[in-house]
């Protein structure tokens, strides 16, 4: 296939499009709110913790499952429902009271075969063989508390290693063919298993290691998502740093991997005290987690321009309980903050300017001499921003008619993007437009950086 490559412009700050930037640089940055849901006070067996959030919203409210501990060591689940997460705090809290033993950590959503809400999680119970284990609830109704089955097994039968295996954080997801297990076991280790979906949540098969690396490195609460709109998956990890606990990321062009590092170093981390904003310093970890999806079905998608990230912290002081099932863990919300480029381009709005079956170098050229005229909203910087344009026969020969009169730089370039199957990409120092059927471009100003004298 022939591929043309134009370096067009040199225009005006930060980008928002298609492909947020984060998918190109595995940079972020977020905004936390403060902490939203606590323990509750109950005089007969005070709560210590409210953790491990997992969430969907469905019918006009959202409907939130956590791990609640207590001071006599109990450890169960509670359930809240709420229509706005500033009232999260004040909402009702439902103690699931599946099982009498020791139970936690939960996932929720809507297996579409079965037409029944589930809700995976892990156990403990003494009397069976395999005393931890991943299991299932499932319910008709998410909103009734009471409407949970009692909890089943989904794996019966030790692997490999064993009754000294250890697994933890069970966490689901289904593509078009195969239904998906994956786990971490607090050692470093990242697993995978599969069945068929018309056995699950059932037949299963063995574990397949994914990802390897010290225990701190690669601890625990894993959680894997489809990015919408894309062939491409999300993994996140916990992981351990002296007196506070973060988050990595990694992509997989598939739920089998190979899984790529993305944002998978403690300098370079997906969330952390790093790279986190706060109104008050309420929490020096971000801890186990999970991002709100798109749709509450179990492809589990979340929205790549728009992540939020629900999640458990503590202060330093809490942090150095001297027991884990001490610590006084709260839940929060991490907002993606957007760069200063995507920002400025949502300000930035074109004075009158029309296209009528023009071609896309000729669009791009008139964007180049009209951006002077750019008017900028109050308090905007200018400066240099790159656009690389790489097209195929198909692309180079679309037709673009548009009205971009009181359009932003971002309507403008998503529109082009769009009329001519073009895939819009951000980076640092400025965007690529690519043929859709390449894979994500590499950053050609970093590209130039290496080889620079």
């Amino acid at each position: 296939m022939k591929l043309h490559t134009l370096l067009v412009l040199c225009l005006i700050s930060t980008l928002h499009a298609a492909d947020p930037a984060w998918l190109s640089t595995g940079e972020f940055q977020w905004q936390s709110s403060p902490p939203l849901i606590g323990p509750a006070a109950d005089a007969a067996d005070p709560d210590v913790a409210l953790k491990d959030p997992t969430m969907v919203f469905h019918e006009g409210k959202w409907h939130l499952f956590a791990t609640h501990r207590r001071a006599s060591g109990k450890v169960d689940m509670q359930y809240l429902s709420f229509a706005d997460w500033k009232d999260a705090g004040k909402a009702t809290r439902h103690t699931l009271d599946l099982h009498d033993q020791y139970h936690c950590a939960p996932q929720v959503f809507y297996f579409t075969p079965h037409q029944k809400w589930y809700l995976i999680y892990q156990l403990v119970d003494e009397h069976r063989a395999l005393k931890m284990a991943p299991y299932f609830s499932t319910t008709s109704t998410l909103a009734d508390p009471k409407s949970w089955t009692k909890p089943q097994p989904m794996i019966e039968a030790l692997p490999e290693g064993g009754d000294k295996i250890r697994w933890i954080d069970f966490w689901v997801i289904c593509d078009a063919t195969k239904a998906h297990l994956f786990y971490t076991s607090d050692d470093g280790h990242f697993w995978r298993r599969e069945t068929a979906p018309s056995n699950f949540p059932l037949g299963w098969s063995k574990p397949e290691l994914l990802l390897k690396d010290t225990k701190d490195e690669l601890f625990e609460a894993s959680h894997t998502y489809k990015l919408k709109g894309r062939d491409q998956y999300l993994t996140l990890i916990e992981a351990m740093a002296p007196g506070q606990r973060y988050y990595k990321a990694w992509l997989a062009d598939k739920l089998e991997g190979p899984w790529t590092p993305l944002a998978a170093t403690r300098d370079h981390p997906f969330a952390s005290t790093a790279n986190v904003s706060q109104l008050g310093s309420w929490t020096t970890s971000i801890s186990h987690g999970e991002l709100i999806r798109s749709n509450n079905n179990e492809t589990l998608e979340v929205d790549p321009a728009h992540l939020r990230f629900v999640f458990q912290g503590v202060d330093a002081e809490g942090y150095k309980a001297k027991k884990y099932g001490s610590i006084p863990w709260q839940i929060g919300i991490l907002d993606l903050q957007m760069s200063f480029l995507e920002q400025t381009l949502n300000s930035i709005i074109f004075p009158k300017l029309a296209f009528q079956d023009a071609d896309v170098g000729e669009v791009l050229s008139l964007i180049n001499i009209k951006s002077r005229e750019l008017q900028l909203a109050p308090g905007a910087k200018l400066t240099g921003v790159n656009l690389v344009t790489r097209y195929d026969e198909k692309s180079s020969s679309a037709k673009i008619t548009l009205n971009a009169e009181n359009l932003s730089y971002r309507d403008v370039l998503e529109e082009i993007a769009r009329q001519s199957s073009l895939r819009l990409t951000l980076f640092q120092k400025g965007a690529v437009l690519s043929p859709k059927s390449e894979k994500i471009p590499e950053n050609p100003w970093q590209s130039r950086q290496k080889t620079e004298p």
